[in-house]
């Protein structure tokens, strides 16, 4: 399997206020598996940079992007009552409140592979960067296949 490309570190708060910029880049559609981590880092991220949870979204759906907004929006409080979409975003948000961090200091970033198994990878990741504040192990995929981070 290829190595993963990634896009980022981006700063929340300024990749929101750049929101309108064309030159600014944005997560795909699908295929890719995207990183909140308290501190900025280079090349590829790694436990230094303080990796706080890692996901994808499953099978071709076309909904990373919207996965991501999902992630944004409960990350800063906005939902209540059970209405939330990204129970990631909660578990992010509750951390940022217990450890008096505004969302928007962390950072997102998103990598993406032409011979990709977003479950794969987030799996390993998620294997590799613990403790994290994912509550659970996504499942393995289907096929069984496992990435090696490199």
């Amino acid at each position: 399997m290829k190595p993963l490309v990634w896009s980022g570190p981006f700063q929340i708060s300024e990749l929101l206020a750049q929101c309108m910029n064309d030159a600014q880049p944005w997560p795909p559609a699908w295929r890719g598996v995207y990183l909140v981590s308290r501190s900025v880092w280079s090349s590829s991220p790694n436990s230094k940079c303080y990796p706080l949870y890692v996901g994808s979204n499953t099978g071709k759906s076309q909904r990373f992007c919207t996965r991501i907004g999902d992630l944004i929006a409960d990350l800063h409080g906005f939902y209540d009552g059970g209405t939330g979409h990204h129970s990631g975003g909660q578990k992010l948000w509750e951390w940022c409140r217990d450890n008096k961090v505004h969302p928007g200091a962390l950072y997102l970033s998103w990598g993406t592979c032409e011979d990709f198994c977003a479950r794969c990878v987030e799996v390993t990741l998620v294997e590799q960067w613990v403790p994290l504040l994912n509550r659970n192990l996504p499942p393995a995929c289907r096929d069984q296949k496992h990435y090696v981070a490199g």
